[in-house]
């Protein structure tokens, strides 16, 4: 398994690169709001997928930056759509696109990004069948927020379900497109990676931000399992165990995958069982 750093510091760079040339090719406010909110940060964690991926596939740079360039403008654009449906002012200890540029700014700018990432699977191989897989992803995004908002202190199982439909897809998708590109399968199984990756990261978010969602009358595994009769310190412990049974599924299922292709996967399910550890062992 290839070291993350050492692959993507260069690389990173020239994602950041091309998606404010993307952005910004016709001056406006809602370029500016499209600056303003990537200026706060991010891992680019989807972008880091994509060129690892492609990279031990064997694919060339431009079609590595297609495979990044997509999941990572129709993660931000989900984020900036997020915080204006939940009502979220602050991201990253800074304002949101809404609560600084307004609600119709903040709608536009979500869609000048999902505009973007179509644009940038033109320099896939397969664009075509790339296009095929980027709007499956969309679609099943937009269900999980649909669901997500529509549904108040679910059960554990229906709480699940919204996680990996909100955030599993565009976790898959990355690895997904140089699966494409490379014409080899394995398309099923990063999905489903993707949906457990999602769900144990959804899990330690939740975990760290039980009170404040009681507080905000936000959906929660803590709480969804307290609801049905676990006291708070058990629903944490029951919360940690699925989360780490998750993890364990989506690392032996990226290690599955052909030609290492999701070895980048299976490296940020470590890293997220070893920040587990950490709140499973919090006092």
């Amino acid at each position: 398994m290839f070291d993350i750093k050492e692959h993507t510091v260069v690389l990173l760079s020239d994602v950041d690169v091309e998606i404010y040339r993307l952005l910004t090719s016709t001056p406006s406010r809602v370029a500016d709001a499209a600056k303003y909110h990537l200026s706060a940060g991010g891992a680019r964690i989807r972008a880091q997928l994509g060129i690892h991926a492609a990279a031990a596939l064997n694919l060339s740079p431009k079609v590595a930056m297609a495979c990044a360039l997509a999941p990572e403008l129709l993660h931000n654009a989900s984020l900036i759509h997020d915080d204006l449906q939940d009502g979220d002012e602050v991201r990253r200890d800074t304002p949101t696109v809404w609560s600084q540029y307004g609600k119709d700014v903040a709608i536009s700018t979500g869609d000048l990004l999902i505009s973007a990432a179509y644009m940038a699977i033109a320099n896939h191989p397969d664009p075509a069948a790339a296009l095929g897989a980027v709007h499956h992803a969309v679609t099943v995004t937009i269900d999980g927020q649909t669901q997500d908002c529509r549904t108040k202190c679910p059960t554990p199982e229906r709480w699940a379900t919204i996680a990996a439909l909100k955030s599993g897809p565009l976790i898959a998708l990355p690895i997904s497109l140089a699966l494409i590109a490379a014409k080899v399968q394995g398309q099923d199984t990063a999905i489903r990676a993707g949906n457990a990756l999602a769900v144990a990261y959804q899990t330690l978010d939740d975990i760290e931000d039980r009170d404040s969602d009681l507080a905000m009358g936000g959906t929660n595994i803590c709480l969804s399992l307290e609801a049905i009769g676990n006291a708070p310190v058990s629903a944490k412990n029951i919360a940690c165990d699925r989360a780490y049974a998750a993890l364990l599924t989506a690392c032996e299922l990226a290690n599955s995958l052909p030609s290492n292709a999701g070895a980048s996967l299976a490296t940020l399910a470590s890293l997220l069982e070893s920040k587990l550890r950490d709140i499973d062992h919090a006092t």
